[in-house]
């Protein structure tokens, strides 16, 4: 008896499975077209393009053009290139006294 249940489940099981994934396939090219008509901004208008370099490896990272790993290092490099060109200066310290 029980195994004619689990036969039973499993049937139940594989027939639902492709409902399950096209619906979800369904959902998925409805927020592609959503997006790609909207552009992500609510009132259907298109963004400004980012102005920084750093604005422009975000859109890449959320739009997938980059990785994360490639993400990370475009910024450390970015931030070595600042730290040359703009160092950091520390004041010299002062005394308890603040003499």
């Amino acid at each position: 008896m029980w195994i004619m249940l689990t036969i039973l489940g499993c049937l139940i099981a594989a027939c639902a499975l492709p409902v399950v994934y096209s619906w979800y396939d369904d959902l998925a090219a409805q927020r592609r077209r959503s997006s790609a008509e909207s552009d992500g901004t609510p009132d259907g208008t298109r963004a400004e393009p980012p102005a920084t370099l750093e604005g422009v490896l975000a859109a890449q990272l959320t739009s997938g053009e980059i990785t994360r790993g490639q993400y990370q290092r475009a910024m450390a490099k970015i931030a070595e290139r600042d730290d040359e060109r703009h160092p950091l200066v520390v004041p010299p310290e002062q005394g308890a006294a603040g003499v």
